[in-house]
């Protein structure tokens, strides 16, 4: 027995208690990580209302595995980008090459193969499909976080609510609605430097204004630059030792070096028109443009490693990025006096391009030396239109439910081109070695209901279930030197169509208001695929498989206690995942080109933990901590054998041949875990003073490029802030990365389908950057 804030604990309570006592003892002597700053009022810790379930509630009554933060802690924290609040949420991982090029991943479940994600993405109600085939992955928009209400990030299968691609979990971006009558604003600007780098900077702003008493317009807009710190360096004559592997580009004599070149320029605005003519209506619309365009990815070659950031080329290759997003969103309330209804219409158009130097990859497969100089170009368009009505009971304390029905319709266009004068031929004087048009389109129907009754006073149970049917459609045009045909032919097409359930249980107990602990089951699933098309013919030639839809169950128990009168919470939980037909990444030793598969079954498991205190009216420190343990267990003989073939050399732990295979699942740290202290005093007759020092510790990973197997060494990241604030004003000093570690966060994202054994592309993180922020308000 415990005995947190007079409330009486038992049970499971209890034991997860226990376990998150060792664990906060833990995080604090451990030094690691960070959370975000948290400014708590005289009652206690400041709690964030969430409307994850479709209802109004907060984080410590929901009786889920979530994490919620608002625009005010982001600001604290200096989160600007959804990929570094990443690092800060228990269970979240990622894969990325730089912004608009992340890959989430919840629990240990990998996105990279499959056509759909592991981790739904919601910017308001518009669900945010990635792009079905980018050779970067299932990458989700990199929305600029300025004036934004919060985020939601909920941890464990998600299909109830929010539908495929949710399995592993949904991070949900909640922007500022406008304000009815009241005129307001606010403007921030940014100088910073980055170490190996140069200056960086921006600006934003924020504008509502009200139309009589029923209309009112928010209006917010963007532009930053980052500079870049990675420089590509050309090298004549390019050294190769022969068969498979490359020469010391350190003592290769230099051709040209240009410095710095994954610069990062953003900008964008966003509308929001707020309709309201009486009580019972509410019309919400916005709209959303934001274009990112960068110089080159955030990569580094190894070899030569870390120590030299720079990618070397035989030829000079620039390798430029462009990502940009339209979105449109409609969303309407009304009062049905026995119901509320809502309807959420949605739609966006992301248009992503991007090249890549192929050179050293190409010329390697096919054994021409010198290298030659080949750039290929990837060009990735995405529409989506979705459409969901609810209906929802009014809010009270014994039933809620909700029900609906959902459509949507997702179409990506990924076209592939490569050319060499070399390969020049009579009908192809242009050399083409590939040239792919990729259409894929996914249609979504859903009906679903959900709903929980409070059968005792401190009982509740909580049900849902989705019905869903998909219907996939691919074609594919492609022709080259490296393909089955030299000419343009005949597109292929292919489909695929399934359908199924997924349900939820949960069963809460809540003695009182600041105790609650949770049994809950939930399944999920991802659709299943037609083929990718063709294969090259250095592979073998033949069409890649369709691959069939993958399923989890997830088993969680959790707890979240308030204690002290609020001045402490403790949320954690432990999780079981059985993995069924994973969808995975398949490399074909022969020549390093993939294609996805459904690899087997795995399973996840492990504890995840937040806390957060405030130790005095100053003091307040969050902590969070996470273990997970991925594998899959049972492979397939097509996967087992692939793994084999292509493992690091020496020996892939826990795969010794492919009777006797059992593999991490990738992109998946170990453990992980943060830490944050924030103070707060008033000084100089009410100036507002307020410090912060975090950090975020991220274990060790496995990744494949050529080989499965990658090691990805854990790391830290050490962040400081002060800053001073007056009724309308603040100024702030930081130092992002003071430790100026250089993160390994992924290896080869970007490769465009050749792989080679030689040559690995690590993702890596911007180093230490000193800065100023400055903050006006009206």
């Amino acid at each position: 027995m415990c005995s947190p804030s007079h409330v009486r604990v038992s049970g499971i309570g209890a034991c997860l208690l226990g376990f998150t006592a060792r664990a906060v003892v833990f995080a604090v002597a451990w030094g690691a990580g960070a959370a975000w700053g948290v400014e708590p009022d005289e009652g206690g810790i400041t709690e964030i209302v969430v409307t994850a379930q479709r209802f109004n509630s907060t984080v410590q009554d929901t009786p889920i595995s979530l994490s919620a933060i608002s625009g005010d802690q982001l600001d604290a924290a200096g989160i600007t980008s959804v990929e570094e609040l990443a690092r800060e949420i228990p269970g979240l991982s990622m894969r990325s090459a730089g912004p608009g090029q992340t890959e989430y991943e919840a629990r240990g479940l990998s996105s990279s193969g499959g056509s759909a994600p592991t981790v739904g993405f919601y910017l308001n109600e518009v669900p945010m499909t990635p792009p079905a085939q980018s050779q970067t992955g299932k990458v989700v928009i990199d929305p600029n976080l300025y004036d934004i209400d919060r985020i939601e990030v909920l941890r464990g299968p998600q299909g109830t609510l929010y539908g495929s691609g949710s399995m592993g979990g949904t991070v949900r971006v909640i922007t500022n609605e406008p304000k009815l009558n009241t005129f307001e604003g606010s403007v921030q600007g940014t100088l910073s430097d980055t170490q190996g780098g140069s200056g960086n900077g921006g600006g934003s702003f924020m504008l509502n204004v009200p139309l009589g008493d029923v209309f009112a317009v928010r209006v917010v807009g963007t532009d930053t630059y980052r500079s870049g710190w990675i420089d590509r360096v050309v090298l004549n004559p390019f050294p190769q030792d022969e068969p498979v592997s490359r020469g010391n580009v350190l003592a290769a004599p230099i051709q040209s070096v240009t410095t710095d070149v994954n610069t990062e320029h953003l900008y964008g605005g966003r509308l929001s028109v707020l309709f309201k003519p009486n009580d019972d209506l509410t019309v919400d619309a916005f709209t959303l443009y934001q274009h990112i365009e960068m110089g080159g990815y955030d990569e580094f070659d190894s070899p030569p490693g870390a120590g030299y950031p720079a990618h070397y080329e035989a030829a000079s290759v620039p390798e430029p990025f462009g990502d940009t997003l339209y979105v449109y969103g409609l969303t309407v309330r009304d009062n049905l006096s026995f119901t509320d209804f809502t309807s959420a219409t949605g739609y966006f158009q992301r248009h992503e391009t991007q090249t890549q130097d192929a050179s050293e990859s190409l010329s390697d497969i096919l054994d021409i030396y010198p290298y030659l100089e080949v750039p290929f170009s990837e060009v990735d368009d995405t529409r989506q239109f979705s459409q969901e009505f609810r209906l929802s009971s009014k809010q009270n304390e014994r039933l809620n439910w909700v029900g609906g029905l959902f459509y949507s319709d997702d179409r990506s266009d990924w076209d592939l081109y490569g050319a060499q004068p070399a390969f020049s031929s009579p009908p192809d004087p242009s050399g083409i070695l590939i040239a792919s048009d990729y259409f894929y389109r996914v249609r979504q129907y859903a009906a679903f209901a959900d709903g929980s009754y409070k059968f005792a006073d401190a009982w509740k149970f909580e049900t849902g279930l989705r019905w869903y049917r998909y219907q996939s459609d691919a074609s594919e045009a492609q022709y080259g030197a490296l393909l089955a045909s030299p000419t343009p032919t005949a597109p292929k097409n292919f489909a695929t169509s399934g359908s199924g359930f997924n349900p939820r249980f949960d069963l809460s107990y809540s003695p009182s208001n600041n105790f609650t602990e949770y049994l809950s089951a939930a399944k999920g699933y991802r659709p299943g695929g037609p083929s990718t098309g063709q294969l090259p013919e250095i592979c073998g030639g033949g069409a890649s498989p369709s691959y069939k839809p993958d399923t989890v169950w997830d088993y969680e128990i959790g707890e979240k206690a308030r204690l002290f009168d609020n001045w402490l919470t403790i949320n954690s939980d432990v999780y079981y995942i059985e993995w069924k037909g994973a969808q995975e990444v398949v490399t074909i030793p022969v020549c390093g080109f993939t294609y996805n598969a459904n690899a087997g079954s795995g399973r996840t498991f492990g504890p995840e933990l937040e806390v957060t205190a405030r130790l005095s009216a100053s003091w307040t420190v969050a902590a969070s901590a996470n273990y997970t343990n991925a594998k899959i267990d049972h492979p397939t003989a097509a996967f087992a054998t692939a793994i084999v073939a292509t493992s690091v050399p020496g020996g892939l732990s826990g795969c010794r041949s492919v009777s006797d295979c059992t593999v991490p699942i990738l992109n998946v740290p170990e453990y992980g875990g943060s830490l944050a202290l924030s103070y707060g005093t008033k000084v100089f007759s009410g100036y507002d003073f307020t410090a912060r020092v975090s950090g975020v510790y991220v274990g060790p990973s496995t990744d494949q490029a050529y080989y499965f197997g990658v090691p990805l060494p854990s790391y830290y990241i050490v962040n400081a802030r002060t800053g001073l604030a007056g009724d309308k004003w603040s100024a702030t000093l930081f130092v992002d990365n003071l430790n100026n570690k250089v993160a390994w966060d992924t290896a080869n994202n970007t490769q465009f389908q050749f792989n080679i054994p030689q040559l690995t592309r690590i993702s890596t993180n911007q180093p230490r950057t000193f800065g100023t922020e400055i903050n006006y308000r009206f």
